[in-house]
C-alpha cells in the first residue's frame, strides 16, 4: 500500500509541473504574438554628453537608425526593429562610446547614447586636425561643435615608421591634456602646447616666455614647481623677465633670464606707453576749461594759471644728454609716473582756487623775458639768462 501511495504522489507532481510548463509556453507565445502586433508610438533619444556639449546631434542619431526617414518610424511594427543591429550601427560613429535601444511598456523606443570625452585637440605638421579622447583614441573634427580643450601643435605626420612613437605620444597627450583640462588655472594660462622631438613646450597666455616641460612624466610635480615659481618669483620680477622656464629636471626649475638688450627694450616700451597714457590723462584733466588748440601744450608744460593767459605747465623734463646717459647706464624705473600724478593734484588745486597776483620772483622774470624772445626748445621749462 505504501508503494502505491508513493507512486500516486510522484504522478501528481509530474502532472503539476507539466501543467505549469504548458501554461508558461502558452503565455510566452501569446505575449510574442501580442508584441509582434504592436506598433512604435514614439522615439526618444537621450544623450549622455560631456559638460552638456553634444558632438553628435539627435537629428543625426534618428537619421542613422531610420535609414534617413525618421518620420516613418512612428507606426512601424515593433517586430521590424532589430535593436542589436541598430546599436552596432550607431557605435560605428567614433564619437559614440555606447548605444542602448529598447522598447518600454508603452511601445516607445528609447535610444540612450553615451559620447566620448575629448581631452585634447591636435594639429599635425601638414595642417590636419583631430581630437584625442580620455582613452587615447583619435576622434574626427565635427562641424557642429568645437571642444574647449588644450591645443597641441606640430604633431608628426603619420608614417609607417613613426606609428609606434606616435601611439606613445598620443597617450602622453592624453595624460597632459586631461591634467590641464581638470585644472582651471592651467586651462586659462596655457595657450598651446608645442611638440618638439616628442617633448612638450608650453606657451603661456600671460608672460613672454617658453616652458620646457619635456615628456609627460611626473606631470603634477612639474606643474606644482611652476606654480610655486609664478607665486614667489615672477610676481616680483615681472612676467617678461625670463625667456624660458625649464622643469624637465627632477625637483628643479631652471629659469633663463632674458638678455639685457631685449629686457631693456621691453621695459622702455612699457615705460613710454605708461608716460604717454599718463600725460594724456593729465592734459584732459588740466584743460577742462581751455580751448582745444591749447590741449597739447597744457598736457606737457605746467605753470601758475593767470586770468588772461592759457594755462602753461612746466614739466620736469631732463636734458636730452642726461636722459641718454641714464638710459645707457641703468634700466628705466617707473618713478616718473609718481611725478605726473603729483602734477595732477596741483592742477586740480589750481583749478579750484581763484588765481591771485603773486610777487614777481626771479622765475617769473625769466619767464616773461623768455616770452618776449623767439621760442626755442630748451631742456628745462625754467631757464636762466645766459651771460653774453
Amino acid at each position: 500500500m505504501s508503494s502505491k501511495k508513493f507512486s500516486w504522489k510522484k504522478l501528481m507532481l509530474a502532472m503539476l509541473w507539466t501543467t505549469v510548463g504548458a501554461c508558461t509556453i502558452v503565455l510566452l507565445v501569446a505575449a510574442a504574438r501580442n508584441q509582434n502586433g504592436k506598433r512604435c508610438k514614439d522615439v526618444l533619444v537621450k544623450m549622455k554628453a560631456v559638460d552638456g556639449v553634444e558632438y553628435v546631434s539627435k537629428k543625426q542619431i534618428l537619421k542613422t537608425i531610420s535609414g534617413g526617414r525618421p518620420d516613418l518610424m512612428k507606426g512601424q511594427l515593433v517586430k521590424t526593429f532589430d535593436l542589436q543591429q541598430l546599436e552596432q550601427l550607431l557605435e560605428r560613429n567614433l564619437w559614440i562610446r555606447n548605444a542602448e535601444l529598447f522598447f518600454d511598456n508603452n511601445d516607445v523606443l528609447h535610444v540612450d547614447i553615451t559620447e566620448r570625452e575629448p581631452v585634447a585637440r591636435v594639429f599635425r605638421t601638414n595642417g590636419q586636425s583631430f581630437y584625442i579622447d580620455d582613452l587615447g583614441e583619435q576622434l574626427p573634427v565635427t562641424n557642429d561643435q568645437v571642444a574647449r580643450v588644450p591645443v597641441f601643435t606640430s604633431f608628426p605626420t603619420e608614417t609607417t615608421a613613426a606609428r609606434t612613437k606616435d601611439s606613445v605620444l598620443q597617450q602622453q597627450i592624453k595624460e597632459m591634456g586631461r591634467f590641464i583640462l581638470r585644472n582651471d588655472f592651467w586651462m586659462a594660462q596655457v595657450e598651446q602646447v608645442n611638440i618638439s622631438n616628442y617633448e612638450f613646450e608650453l606657451v603661456p597666455k600671460l608672460g613672454n616666455h617658453i616652458i620646457k616641460f619635456g615628456a609627460a612624466e611626473k606631470i603634477e610635480p612639474k606643474f606644482n614647481r611652476l606654480l610655486l615659481f609664478y607665486k614667489q618669483i615672477m610676481n616680483k620680477t615681472g612676467w617678461n623677465y625670463y625667456s624660458a622656464l625649464d622643469v624637465r629636471f627632477d625637483k628643479q626649475l631652471v629659469a633663463v633670464r632674458r638678455d639685457s638688450a631685449s629686457l631693456f627694450a621691453s621695459l622702455v616700451v612699457e615705460q613710454n606707453n605708461y608716460q604717454v597714457n599718463t600725460a594724456v590723462d593729465t592734459g584732459y584733466a588740466a584743460t577742462a576749461n581751455t580751448k582745444p588748440d591749447s590741449l597739447l601744450t597744457s598736457g606737457i608744460y605746467k605753470s601758475e594759471p593767470t586770468p588772461t593767459e592759457p594755462v602753461l605747465k612746466s614739466a620736469t623734463v631732463k636734458p636730452q644728454n642726461q636722459n641718454h646717459n641714464a638710459l645707457k647706464n641703468q634700466l628705466p624705473t617707473p618713478s616718473t609716473g609718481t611725478k605726473v600724478q603729483g602734477d595732477k593734484a596741483q592742477d586740480k588745486k589750481a583749478n579750484v582756487q581763484s588765481p591771485k597776483p603773486k610777487p614777481k620772483t626771479e622765475e617769473n622774470n625769466v619767464l616773461n623775458e623768455a616770452k618776449s624772445q623767439p621760442v626755442k626748445k630748451q631742456p628745462k621749462a625754467v631757464m636762466k639768462k645766459r651771460d653774453q
